[in-house]
């Protein structure tokens, strides 16, 4: 069962259905969940299991060929696939995004809905902290549609924090995939237990590991789009964009001017070369 609408379920819950209801499939052990990145420890006493990162793990892949996999559909993709077919741009002030997800229809979230409050301070904290316009191919957009949209798009984990890998090369490095029984039962055991001191709901599960880390998919570009919006930065780009196209011009002729002067040369010496042969053949042949 989810733990209050935040994406996840309690590893208590999550051991219970596979001892209990017969849900097998839901015995990952603790190291493997870690380094699939599918297992929330922001509270130690309180471990959860991240539903949209689990998913989306290769553990949940077919594999029928050695050349490809057969995995969950990755149900942010389409949220994101939105949210760029109607900016057409790769940046977005915090209002424009605010203004095209709340119409936007989830598995789990209807259309109209209102952002919840620290969502819209999330997203107005990413567009202070890029001035204004938020990249939308970045890991701070990801961490916060993970906020907006706990249920359908996955944690993004910092670079390297992770190890995903399939059970199968999980196995091979002498590693156990699976949980055994008396794990399981600790887990339900201190979860039956254990009264949590802080009740989360949606809007603490995704904030609990909020980071300001940022992993941008072109950083170059977005800073030079950046650049091209500042006050000064168009001005500063055509100078800059008509002084390199000018020297690139330049090396251009000078390359184009040196390659007909050499062909030219070697034009003019297979000429003479054919006029002597010619002349030689004549002689001969007289």
């Amino acid at each position: 069962e989810e733990f209050e609408g935040s994406g996840r379920v309690r590893l208590a819950d999550f051991y219970g259905s596979a001892l209990h209801t017969g849900q097998w499939q839901f015995s990952e052990s603790v190291g493997y969940l870690r380094d699939l990145g599918a297992l929330d420890e922001s509270e130690s006493s309180n471990l959860r299991v991240i539903i949209p990162n689990y998913l989306n793990a290769p553990s949940n892949c077919i594999e029928p060929s050695a050349y490809y996999g057969v995995c969950c559909i990755d149900e942010c993709e389409e949220l994101l696939g939105h949210v760029e077919r109607q900016l057409e741009a790769s940046t977005a002030t915090p209002k424009e995004i605010a203004k095209m997800l709340v119409n936007v229809p989830s598995a789990s979230l209807a259309v109209g809905r209102e952002l919840s409050t620290t969502s819209m301070r999330r997203l107005e904290e990413l567009g202070n902290h890029y001035d204004g316009r938020i990249p939308i191919h970045g890991r701070l957009f990801a961490q916060w549609l993970h906020l907006a949209y706990p249920r359908e798009c996955p944690y993004p984990h910092v670079s390297g924090t992770i190890r995903p890998k399939s059970a199968k090369a999980w196995m091979e490095a002498g590693q156990p995939t699976t949980a055994s029984r008396e794990e399981m039962q600790q887990h339900v055991q201190a979860g039956r237990e254990m009264l949590s001191a802080r009740n989360s709901t949606d809007e603490d599960g995704g904030s609990a590991w909020w980071s300001m880390e940022e992993e941008l998919v072109d950083a170059q570009a977005h800073y030079w789009e950046m650049a091209r919006r500042a006050d000064k930065g168009p001005y500063r780009i055509t100078i800059y964009t008509f002084f390199a196209c000018t020297a690139g011009a330049a090396l251009m002729f000078s390359s184009i001017n040196g390659l007909h002067a050499m062909l030219r040369g070697y034009e003019l010496i297979s000429i003479k070369r054919l006029s002597r042969w010619a002349r030689t053949s004549l002689k001969h042949s007289m």
